[in-house]
């Protein structure tokens, strides 16, 4: 239903690289296990890669006083601490944990008596909790308070106690912020709110991974400047060949946003009840053969597997997983213990390539007998080349998803409105692309340039209490021009390649947005607003006017040969094919042709349809006679829709913009008009 064809671009962004700083949490322990305190810059050695990196900054995060300011030298050249911390300072040196239940639901009384265990007994100073997207708080009363929320909402059957004498005490243990202090904290969680409300929105999306949604949580963590913890609770995260490079992506994320995960299995020691659960179920069918043929061996080895990946899932981003244990608070202890006292070293790579190689991290101490434990590595960003299908895609979809506009590869974006035969409400777009911004890709026929193109309408009703699921329309293409053809497109300023399709959506607001991404070099464009899809049932209204250059033959009308699942291409009427443009600039000379449609129009209208009335305006000024060369109405009695067509010559108009409006008919005296403005362009060169 899309096709691209030949039809001002203005110059891409330009985008300078810098070095950024790359900071690794060192955490040091004697042969006890104790963290060691007191070292000082000159005893590390910062390897990348085999390569000793300059230490650009240093600092020990005392896990007893987490808020100190960072050591500074005085006059007398040794260290001290005479001067306050500011705000921003503490912010930077506190702890974030994100908790996340991804457990059964008989799990998550446990999981509950474990959180509130943590959060009334042991949370630190310095330490700033979420609970599933919460506002990040270190006030127990706040978190407490939530989690009974969460478990009035979410754990059924379960009392909540004394909550009241709980809450009292609580509300005596508050921690004290100053106003400013307060406000750092308000900013940066109304910033996380936005980006989890994106993530909200993708949950349906990324089904198939899981991963994907974690690797969102990491850069939504990632505005913190602090360090940062997952503390997941899950049933498990099963690890395939279609996830493995999504893993190394989420290493990749975790590493350069400090973020570490500590998984708790709460699978517990029992086996796995029939049929898994929310995260890890099967079909009953699938289920049954695995018992029929392999017995439920099968089950324990799917069990593992989730292990598997939770335990990948810890190693990949430097935190730990407490697997085979039925105590769910175990976790906590695991994350006191790795989170304090630890040393934070920053560096600029000497090496600014981005090749996709691993660059391996090593830190020594002087000191002998002391154990040294910190991330141990990351990949570069590889060359879009290099990169496997799963993560094109994902980098596709977070494209279209992000509120983050892509600008590396211009386009120019436009839609109409129409109705197709049963009164359902399409969409239609057109995505254009200059030529001369499109790297190519030769072969043997000449210069090959592949582009995909894809579009997410959103719906945006706020009485919906469950969204309804986007609707995606995605398509590649590949088309190949000789390299004289190619030449010739680059330099004319008005050659694009436009290409069209149609999203069928029902009635009501939408966020939509349109990625093309050319996938030889993997450069991106993206287009988004807000639509309002209109819908005309009983009532009498009209399509878009739509304008082009070009329409194809396509012979007898399309319902008689279109399969009954098919969608209806509703640029296509009487025997021909129109196809949409984003640009409208016509080539001087050439011809326009026009589309719009009347729905539920009078029934004498119907009876006896009228020709199309066009009004045509250079500028301000009426043109007193239209270059209409053809036109015909197509009354469609079944669908009770009239259909316009009409032909204009631009061989007698001058250069420059116009505007073509459209009278409908009406049964009264109301003058309703649609209408388009367009550009008239110079002719192709020779």
């Amino acid at each position: 239903m899309g096709m691209w064809s030949p039809a001002t671009a203005q110059d891409p962004p330009l985008f300078e690289a810098e070095a950024a700083l790359m900071e690794i949490e060192v955490r040091v322990t004697d042969g006890r296990g104790r963290a060691v305190s007191g070292l000082s810059k000159e005893d590390f050695v910062l390897l990348e890669n085999g390569q000793p990196q300059r230490i650009s900054t240093f600092e020990f995060i005392d896990g007893l006083n987490p808020t100190s300011p960072p050591d500074v030298p005085t006059d007398g050249g040794a260290t001290g601490t005479e001067f306050s911390a500011g705000d921003e300072d503490r912010l930077r040196r506190s702890t974030f944990i994100y908790i996340a239940t991804r457990g059964r639901r008989e799990d998550r009384p446990q999981i509950y008596d474990a959180v509130r265990e943590f959060i009334g007994e042991h949370l630190k100073p310095g330490v700033l909790v979420s609970l599933e997207g919460s506002p990040f708080t270190s006030r127990r009363s706040d978190l407490l308070l939530r989690l009974d929320e969460m478990l009035e909402g979410r754990f059924e059957g379960v009392g909540r106690g004394g909550l009241v004498d709980t809450l009292a005490v609580d509300l005596a243990r508050d921690v004290e912020y100053s106003n400013s202090f307060e406000n750092l904290i308000d900013d940066a969680n109304e910033e996380f709110e936005d980006q989890l409300e994106e993530i909200a929105d993708r949950a349906a999306f990324y089904r198939r991974l899981r991963m994907y949604e974690y690797i969102d949580l990491i850069r939504a963590l990632g505005i913190f400047p602090g360090r940062k913890v997952v503390v997941l609770f899950s049933t498990g995260l099963p690890v395939d060949e279609d996830n493995i490079d999504i893993m190394r992506v989420l290493e990749d994320e975790s590493t350069k946003a400090r973020v570490r995960f500590f998984v708790s299995d709460v699978s517990r020691l029992s086996a796995a009840p029939p049929g898994g659960d929310a995260e890890t179920a099967v079909s009953m069918s699938s289920m049954m053969g695995d018992v029929l043929n392999n017995g439920f061996d099968s089950q324990a080895q799917r069990r593992q597997d989730n292990q598997d990946g939770l335990w990948e899932v810890a190693r990949r981003t430097g935190g730990r997983a407490v697997l085979n244990s039925n105590d769910f608070g175990k976790v906590f202890d695991v994350v006191d213990r790795e989170m304090s006292d630890y040393y934070l070293l920053g560096y600029y790579p000497a090496d600014t390539e981005q090749k996709g190689r691993l660059r391996r991290l090593r830190v020594r101490v002087a000191q002998q007998g002391l154990r040294v434990s910190h991330q141990r590595g990351y990949y570069e960003q590889r060359p879009f080349r290099e990169t496997s299908r799963t993560e094109r895609n994902l980098r596709l979809h977070q494209a279209l998803t992000f509120d983050t506009p892509y600008t590396d590869l211009p386009i120019v974006v436009d839609h109409e409105f129409f109705q197709d035969a049963s009164g359902n409400p399409t969409l239609v777009y057109s995505a254009g692309v200059h030529v001369r911004d499109i790297p190519s890709a030769s072969s043997r026929k000449g210069a090959s340039l592949k582009l995909t193109v894809v579009a997410r309408a959103s719906p945006r009703d706020p009485g919906q209490e469950v969204p309804r699921t986007p609707v995606i329309d995605e398509r590649r293409f590949e088309i190949t021009v000789t390299k004289d053809s190619l030449q010739r497109l680059s330099d004319d300023p008005h050659s694009w390649l436009h290409y069209g399709s149609q999203m069928s959506l029902a009635p009501g607001d939408y966020d939509w947005k349109v990625v093309v991404r050319e996938d030889v070099s993997g450069l991106m464009g993206s287009f988004q607003t807000q639509v309002r899809i209109p819908s005309f049932r009983n009532r009498m209204g009209a399509s878009s006017l739509l304008l082009t250059s070009r329409i194809d033959d396509v012979g007898d009308p399309p319902a008689a040969r279109r399969r009954p699942e098919q969608p209806e291409n509703v640029l296509e009427v009487a025997g021909s094919r129109f196809f949409a443009s984003a640009v409208k600039r016509f080539r001087h000379g050439d011809p326009i042709f026009a589309l719009y449609d009347v729905y539920n129009a009078s029934p004498e209208s119907m009876a006896s349809p009228p020709s199309a009335r066009i009004a045509l305006y250079h500028g301000n000024e009426r043109v007193a006679r239209p270059p209409v060369t053809a036109h015909q109405t197509v009354p469609e009695l079944g669908s009770n829709r009239l259909r316009f067509l009409t032909a204009l010559s631009t061989s007698g108009l001058s250069v420059g913009s116009y505007t073509i409006a459209a009278m409908l008919p009406t049964e009264d005296s109301r003058r309703l008009v649609i209408y388009r403005k367009f550009e008239i362009v110079p002719s192709a060169p020779n």
